[in-house]
């Protein structure tokens, strides 16, 4: 996360970060998908609202939802942080003291590593013979690509046969692996917390990737310039923010860790593609899904959700909220 997406998708994304993951189309059975402010924007989602008006106990944003006797604690994931990264949550340790289990984001959650590979296995997305990313180009991307490979330390050989918007996740999970940031974390060390304390750890669901396979290679041609825009931005925001990319998060801090979403490249580009906002619509649903069933269980559960899927109006904690569930920040 990477789960994710996080980002399109991290871990996730499009973990696409948070961490995000693809979800399969449902039946025509099943009630229609809710619609959802993919890429965050204020005012967001009323729950998250309330949190962000209190005073914020130390350690990353954590809701407690309630509902019939069963307690589920939600810990908002933020990937990439630092892999250097120290952070306490003194109210996570307790909620492990508790918990029965973890549950994470499936391993095909959507980041931005991960949609590149997807993408890297559907068709359509290799230059044309005989030409190369960087010769196609136009001149303000293509200085800014070259900036931010050699940030990355890389040659133009890895991106040179591939179109822009793969060229541009490559070079965003390349830029993040050189400046230390890790798409697994948060979810890679909580899930060493819990295994610690004797905590299974579960991933919440898998998903198929078929779907946007079919429609990972029919992005225009100006859709592609426009996702490699999107992907240098967001590499640009990380090499900006490199100090601050994990206290925020640490810290609890939602605003700023909204700003991060607000440049989210992948979940930008995958609303270009074809049933892309769908898609990624259906993976908000299946998360909240996921947790309601948590619910349904005795005991106490905890979920890593990537920030992206509880940020938006509509997301996960709205969700919950909508099923009658109690939804409070835990201060102790």
């Amino acid at each position: 996360m990477v789960r994710c997406i996080p980002a399109l998708i991290g871990g996730t994304v499009l973990t696409l970060t948070a961490g995000a993951a693809w979800a399969q189309t449902p039946p025509p059975s099943q009630a229609p998908i809710q619609a959802v402010e993919l890429v965050p924007q204020a005012p967001g989602s009323a729950v998250v609202e309330e949190l962000e008006v209190v005073a914020r106990p130390p350690g990353p944003a954590l809701w407690l939802v309630e509902k019939g006797g069963a307690k589920l604690y939600v810990v908002g994931s933020a990937p990439p942080l630092p892999h250097q990264l120290k952070w306490d949550s003194p109210r996570l340790n307790r909620a492990l003291g508790e918990a029965s289990l973890v549950l994470v984001p499936p391993e095909a959650s959507v980041g931005p590593l991960q949609i590149a590979k997807f993408l890297l296995t559907g068709g359509g997305v290799r230059q044309p013979m005989g030409k190369t990313l960087e010769s196609r180009l136009p001149p303000e991307l293509l200085a800014r690509f070259v900036s931010a490979r050699q940030q990355a330390k890389r040659s133009a050989g890895p991106y040179k046969n591939w179109k822009p918007a793969v060229a541009g996740f490559i070079l965003l999970s390349d830029f993040r692996q050189a400046a230390g940031l890790s798409e697994a974390k948060p979810v890679s060390t909580i899930e060493r917390m819990a295994k610690a304390k004797g905590v299974k750890v579960k991933a919440m669901s898998q998903y198929r990737l078929g779907p946007i396979l079919s429609s990972a290679g029919k992005l225009s041609d100006d859709a592609n310039l426009a996702c490699l825009n999107d992907a240098l931005t967001e590499l640009e925001y990380d090499a900006a923010h490199a100090t601050d990319i994990g206290t925020d998060w640490a810290h609890g801090d939602l605003a700023s860790v909204r700003a991060r979403y607000s440049t989210s490249a992948v979940q930008r580009c995958v609303m270009r593609t074809p049933g892309g906002p769908r898609l990624l619509a259906q993976q908000i649903g299946q998360s909240a899904d996921a947790l309601n069933a948590a619910l349904n269980r005795p005991g106490v559960t905890i979920a890593v959700v990537d920030l992206a899927f509880l940020l938006p109006t509509n997301g996960v904690l709205d969700r919950l909220k909508a099923s009658g569930a109690t939804i409070t920040s835990p201060v102790s």
